[in-house]
């Protein structure tokens, strides 16, 4: 079930509020809880109702697995666990990739089977293999197994996060807060679920026919559709990401859950670093808990440190799809990192300091090149989008090769000129303006009157723009 459509926003989610209100009027916190694993088996079930067999045995596994893990931390039972996990998504996720990639080497003719990717699954598999992780540690308390089931499926977060660590989030299971009406917490919540609906419908969604024309129906665009395709891409992957991690936010809020915040303004960034403390930033902070630092981090002398860094976001661009284009885009943010490193050393060794703006001006495009290559279905199509955003495939004439391209109903067919200007107006906008949940953070209190006229407007245009149902670009990872 999407977000974005109208069985979720006027039949699944006010029902679930309501039955879920209803069972905390009467202090039923247990039944309400279970009331949320039930909604979330749902939602997850909507799809593909098979595959909800699949999530179930994977709670079910992990509990008991965790649990023996507390009682006796051996090493060999984290290694099962971890192995059972790995090995369910390398079967859903990477077995076709594996196959694939032996044909095309050796020329086996191996048989590729058609494998269904459960939606979400590399967001709950990494979620509970964090959670063996720190039972093996002993950081962890013995839970009960309606707690830890909804730590897995709470439906905001299971389809594509944020990443969520069971500690920020089961305690909060036992708190009576969270079975009490609170206004403030439902106003904040429908403020970020407007926002986040804005942006998913309004602005990503009509970036991506565009993105479509660019990357998949021409194989040498020139220099001003290429970066169009390219900086089109950029806004649309940050509209769809954040706009579906604000709306997971803001469904939180309305069941007194509070999921960990996933963007920070990320264009704003003035160096790799700072982009990946910004961007995805729950994937960034399990990278670094659960890989980077346990292969030895920068504990282990320089170069191993960049070996580490290379290593991680080798496997990072891995999670993300299987792909060669993936591995390569987390090689490319590997490299940056590396070099991003090397830099501050040298800057710190020399006091001298890049001015912010150049320091964006570099870091910005380096992000960019990287999107080509996240976007493309091959690597032959990335290298043909670069080539034209370096001019190599000629310029168009502006009135006669760039034309008008499709979005939906709302948002009429546009020409080039209107086409940039839109995607300029979006950079300028994740610049200039702080995150969605700064917004309602800071404002809601203050203007709680302006705060609830502008979420219904928000709400209002967005299901005005909901000509089709459209996945969040997320769930094919």
């Amino acid at each position: 079930m999407l977000f974005n459509s109208h069985i979720f926003l006027f039949v699944f989610l006010p029902l679930t509020w309501v039955l879920f209100q209803f069972l905390c009027r009467f202090r039923a916190s247990r039944a309400a809880l279970g009331l949320l694993v039930i909604a979330s088996l749902v939602f997850y079930s909507y799809w593909n109702p098979p595959l909800v067999l699949l999530i179930l045995a994977s709670v079910i596994i992990n509990f008991y697995i965790g649990r023996t893990l507390s009682r006796s931390p051996r090493r060999w039972i984290l290694s099962v666990g971890i192995g059972l996990n790995l090995s369910s998504i390398a079967y859903f996720k990477y077995a076709g990739f594996f196959l694939t990639t032996v044909n095309s080497l050796s020329g086996a003719g191996l048989t590729v089977p058609q494998i269904i990717l459960p939606l979400g699954i590399s967001f709950f598999t990494f979620q509970q293999i964090a959670y063996l992780i720190d039972c093996h540690r002993g950081e962890t308390s013995e839970h009960s197994f309606l707690r830890y089931a909804l730590f897995v499926t709470f439906f905001p977060q299971l389809i594509a996060g944020p990443i969520i660590h069971h500690g920020d989030v089961i305690p909060q299971f036992k708190r009576d807060e969270t079975f009490r009406l609170n206004g403030e917490q439902i106003a904040m919540g429908l403020m970020l679920l407007s926002m986040g609906l804005f942006k998913k419908v309004i602005i990503a969604d009509t970036m991506s026919p565009w993105v479509h024309t660019v990357f998949d129906r021409m194989s040498a665009p020139g220099l001003f559709m290429s970066w169009l395709g390219a900086l089109s891409y950029t806004m649309q992957i940050y509209f769809d990401f954040s706009g579906y991690s604000e709306m997971a936010l803001g469904l939180g809020h309305l069941f007194n859950i509070r999921l960990p915040l996933n963007f920070n303004s990320p264009y704003r960034a003035t160096s790799v670093i700072d982009f990946w403390q910004r961007w995805h930033m729950t994937l960034s902070v399990f990278l670094k808990q659960y890989l980077y630092i346990p292969l030895g981090g920068n504990r282990r002398g320089k170069v191993r440190r960049y070996v580490n860094l290379m290593t991680t976001m080798l496997l990072g661009g891995l999670w993300h799809g299987a792909a060669w284009t993936f591995v390569f885009w987390g090689a490319l943010h590997g490299v940056y990192l590396c070099i991003n490193h090397l830099w501050r050393y040298f800057t710190k060794k020399t006091g001298w300091k890049l001015p912010a703006v150049f320091a964006w001006l570099m870091t910005f495009p380096a992000v960019v090149v990287a999107w080509v290559f996240f976007r493309a279905t091959s690597f032959e199509g990335a290298l043909g989008v670069l080539r034209g955003m370096l001019g190599l495939n000629g310029v168009e004439k502006m009135s006669a090769s760039i034309g008008y391209v499709e979005t939906n109903h709302f948002i009429p067919a546009l020409p080039f000129n209107d086409r940039i200007l839109i995607v300029l107006a979006a950079l300028a906008i994740c610049i200039a303006f702080p995150p969605a949940w700064k917004i309602g953070r800071e404002h809601l209190q203050k203007h709680p009157i302006f705060s609830a006229v502008f979420s219904a407007f928000l709400l209002c245009i967005s299901i005005m723009g909901m000509s089709r149902v459209s996945e969040f670009l997320y769930f094919q990872f």
